[in-house]
């Protein structure tokens, strides 16, 4: 078979180290390596003495690769020095490109089993987007894993799991549950404070702060619970035992909802981290005498045995602990 670098023909036979063979004997790195000092010291005492190695071996180990290769690579000029044949010359080339593409080779494996490389899914609900959580812990993990790339997918709670568990998703920035899903397991990285979302002319929007007894006969909006409990679990960690809040009307998701209080259908209760959406004809006001909170946590496969995705959970568990 021919091959052709940058458009000359170069000997056949003359391929991937790992695809060459003869007599049994396949072609190693190790040939190359012989094969580029004595090419670059054109002398087999001093080639042999870079690599460590006797001269009668090295001279034993050209013999072999030159029978692999069916072709004469170098001419004696004395007992030792000796010339690139023109086969030579061309066999250098690619075995330089070789070389150098094993060690990249090499050193990416390397980085690879340290975590220094690869790519991450991550998932992520709206409240750790708008709370700068996810910007924050990307920028600080790539100053040291700066080969690791990142894709972001915004999704829902529940289907975070379903995909963490499929291994479409490897980290989720979710809705803290009750307990985890079998297989899967995680930590709260976020305890969030739950503010009041008021339309902009509501009577109560001249406060600075609201007690959660003054919405007990407001008409609220909720997020639709078969997309996400957390926003009804916001509206019911207000209330007293036993009270129900009355619902008025239910949204697809986070802007929806504040559509419909700045249009003055209900009001409603979001995490603090939604106060940093700046949309007409709605006001935020922080909830007292309340320590319910809206809890974002870090869900990851139980059995995680990727190093990046290992190394980028480990790097969030200082924020666990302080949370």
């Amino acid at each position: 078979m021919n091959i052709v670098f940058d458009g000359r023909e170069v000997i056949s036979g003359v391929m991937a180290f790992y695809e060459v063979s003869s007599h049994n004997h396949l072609m190693e790195l190790r040939h190359l390596r012989y094969f580029t000092a004595v090419a670059e010291e054109l002398h087999f005492g001093r080639a042999a003495e870079r690599l460590n190695i006797a001269a009668p071996t090295l001279s034993h180990q050209i013999g072999a690769l030159e029978t692999m290769l069916g072709a004469k690579l170098f001419t004696r000029k004395t007992k030792s020095a000796v010339a690139l044949t023109h086969p030579g010359k061309r066999f250098l080339v690619e075995a330089h490109a070789t070389l150098k593409q094993a060690a990249q080779a090499e050193m990416v494996g390397r980085q690879a089993a340290r975590g220094h490389t690869g790519s991450i899914a991550v998932g992520f609900i709206l409240s750790a987007g708008f709370s700068g959580l996810i910007s924050s812990t990307f920028i600080k993990f790539k100053k040291t894993h700066p080969d690791v790339t990142f894709q972001i997918s915004r999704m829902l709670t529940f289907a975070q799991f379903k995909a963490i568990a499929d291994g479409s998703l490897d980290v989720g920035f979710s809705q803290a549950p009750q307990r985890y899903p079998s297989g899967l397991s995680g930590f709260v990285i976020s305890r969030n404070p739950l503010w009041a979302v008021l339309p902009e002319g509501h009577h109560l929007a001249a406060r600075k702060k609201i007690a959660p007894a003054l919405l007990l006969r407001e008409r609220f909006v909720a997020m639709s619970m078969e997309l996400e409990t957390g926003f009804w679990g916001n509206i019911a960690a207000i209330s007293p035992p036993g009270v129900s809040a009355h619902i008025v009307d239910r949204a697809p998701d986070a802007f929806t909802l504040l559509t419909l209080v700045a249009a003055g259908v209900g009001v409603s209760v979001l995490s603090e981290p939604f106060t940093r959406i700046a949309m007409p004809g709605i006001v935020f006001r922080k909830l007292t005498d309340t320590v319910a909170t809206a809890d974002l946590a870090v869900v990851h496969r139980r059995n995680e045995a990727a190093p990046a995705v290992l190394a980028f959970i480990e790097s969030l568990r200082p924020q666990a602990r302080s949370a």
